[in-house]
């Protein structure tokens, strides 16, 4: 079966890789051609399970530095672990977790030993809107409203651990699910980390609903007793009323929440605020503040630029670097250097879309400067480091430049070499004639038509968008010049040859890019419905390479030469259920002599 996957993500899989990315901060510094940049190094990840679509990955570190991994693999539930002592370069052997985990699961560092961990007992999977609330189905007891389910406290290096039941005090709380709330159930411990105060007390967030409550709310609740007893401490965020009616999807209110205490003492908290069936119709998280130990909050405001759509994970690094996990399509990490005001420069580790990875993830602090990042990309559950370090570097632009060659290094001239932005913005969805006119959705408006062009990272990288583009010349050198520091894209396309992308990092006195690129096969095949009609605008998923059929449902594109004899497929329309997916693995002289029928649905 074919693993869904994107090209976009082969600078994954090298040992460390240096990401400098654009981070034009106003700050404070020497030289007036001098700014200050994030130097983000990326570690081989550590391969944990096949299992592709899951939600219960999580991370967890101790006092003492050891790390822990849970996750599921497939077929047997999720209640697996690995511990790591050299903050997640190496892992030990796979270990049975006490019971099985809820999605992203709650923990908690304690400052004088062990930590703190949510559960769940519950071993079913019943599909994310069930799996999220059934096992946490409460009643009141004594005048406390009771969560089925249960903390383990595990000792300082995950050898050991036990089991408890919690008491949550929550005296607004309902006493059954309130069926016009999307996500806002009883009130439910949100899959983030838990803050110690100095004092002792443990401050963890919730989300749910309070009796009458139209929409979810995001709450505070502290315990006294290392986690055994809960009672309601704050209200972070709540509005009945859609706060701006104007963006797509569901307003969900405020749901999967994740905070964190800065090092200037204020606390910070994030939300996701939408819900729909339909993966094109994302709402930007949103953010608020406290400057009071989280009794008060702001009101909270959209994340600048938007951050899409899903499960954020807050980290504060000592540097005064603040990182935000979040997702879908795929999984990213974007970083501030302002507190959460403003974001830049994101990591993105899975472009996989909504219906093939869930985008929910799991990411912690293990170290003043290093962060380690758990999710899915196309191979399946996967573990990776990051290091983020502030450096100042030149503002002056510098020159991206290189060559393309054939096998032998001969000189390709007349390739075209594109360069675009590593990240998603609207501009990137601009449509015209040749596109499907939605909704000015960074996500799904602009679909492009055209036969043959390749899509990364599901962004079109056509020439109506204005990046870019030069040609080689006849010793195949090309050149970019005047070019601001930063990460870009280089896509190389020449006739004859399989195209070839690469991330690259522009920084003061940049190597040469060289490409060399292997003989191309054209590949040309058709897509049609049941009645032999060929189907316009179908997205096609080519051994990693995005095409779209035309309006007479052919779509075609250079493969590697000699090709192999199978090849990776994946069919679908986006944003239409008019049509069943199909993924497989098929012969090449089948695809080729074969149109493909999908069926409706």
């Amino acid at each position: 079966m074919y693993k869904h996957s994107l090209i976009g993500k082969a600078f994954l899989f090298v040992t460390t890789l240096c990401i400098l990315v654009m981070g034009f901060i106003s700050v404070s510094v020497a030289g007036e051609n001098e700014t200050e940049i994030l130097n983000i190094t990326v570690g081989e990840p550590t391969k944990l399970s096949r299992l592709v679509n899951q939600n219960t990955a999580s991370l967890a570190v101790s006092r003492t530095g050891v790390v822990a991994v849970f996750y599921p693999k497939p077929n047997t539930g999720p209640n697996f672990y690995r511990t790591s002592t050299d903050l997640g370069r190496t892992w030990g052997k796979e270990m049975d977790s006490p019971a099985v985990l809820a999605g992203g699961s709650a923990a908690a560092t304690l400052r004088d030993g062990g930590v703190l961990k949510f559960l769940t007992t519950d071993s079913s999977f019943k599909g994310e809107a069930e799996f999220r609330t059934s096992p946490m189905e409460g009643e009141y007891i004594d005048g406390w409203f009771t969560l089925h389910s249960t903390f383990a406290w595990f000792n300082d290096d995950f050898t050991k651990f036990e089991v408890a039941p919690v008491q949550v005090y929550m005296p607004d709380a309902p006493t059954s699910p309130q069926p016009q709330l999307v996500m806002g159930k009883w009130p439910t411990f949100a899959d983030d980390k838990m803050i110690q105060l100095a004092n002792g007390d443990l401050l963890a967030v919730m989300q749910g609903s309070f009796k009458g409550d139209a929409k979810g709310r995001t709450i505070i609740c502290v315990s006294s007793d290392q986690g055994h007893k809960w009672r309601y401490y704050a209200t972070v965020a709540y509005d009945p009323k859609d706060p701006n009616p104007d963006l797509p999807g569901q307003y969900l209110g405020y749901a999967e929440p994740s905070f964190e205490l800065l090092p200037n003492g204020q606390m910070i908290c994030v939300f996701r605020t939408q819900y729909s069936h339909y993966p094109g119709e994302y709402r930007p998280i949103h953010i608020s503040w406290s400057d009071d130990m989280g009794k008060t909050w702001t009101k909270p405001v959209e994340t600048n630029p938007h951050l899409m759509n899903i499960c954020p994970e807050l980290a504060a690094l000592d540097n005064g670097v603040l990182a935000c996990q979040y997702g879908r399509p795929g999984f990213h990490i974007a970083f501030s250097l302002d507190n959460g005001h403003t974001w830049q420069d994101r990591v993105s580790f899975s472009h996989l879309p909504c219906g093939v990875i869930t985008g929910q993830f799991d990411m912690i602090k293990v170290g003043p400067n290093r962060l380690l990042a758990v999710g899915n990309d196309f191979e399946g559950t996967k573990v990776w480091p990051l290091t983020v370090d502030r450096v100042k570097v030149s503002t002056t632009h510098e020159r991206l430049h290189g060559r393309v060659l054939d096998g032998q290094d001969h000189p390709i001239a007349n390739a075209t070499i594109e360069r675009s932005p590593n990240r998603y913005t609207s501009d990137d969805w601009l449509g015209d004639e040749t596109t499907i006119k939605t909704k000015s959705d960074p996500w799904k408006a602009g679909v492009p038509l055209t036969v043959g062009s390749p899509v990364l990272g599901y962004r079109s990288i056509q020439k109506q968008h204005g990046y870019p583009t030069v040609k080689s010349d006849a010793e195949g050198r090309f050149d970019f010049h005047d070019v601001a520091l930063g990460e870009y894209v280089l896509t190389v396309e020449a006739d004859g040859y399989a195209p070839q992308h690469r991330h690259v990092n522009v920084r003061p006195q940049s190597q040469s890019q060289d490409f060399r690129l292997n003989p191309g096969r054209l590949v040309r095949s058709k897509v049609m419905d049941e009645t032999g009609r060929g189907i316009p605008g179908i997205c096609v998923v080519l051994n990693r390479w995005h095409v779209h059929t035309d309006s007479g449902g052919y779509f075609h594109w250079s493969l590697d030469n000699p090709a192999p004899q199978q090849v990776a497929l994946k069919i679908y329309k986006r944003y239409s259920g008019q049509y069943e997916e199909l993924e497989t693995t098929v012969a090449l002289s089948q695809l080729e002599s074969e149109p493909i029928t999908l069926k409706n649905n």
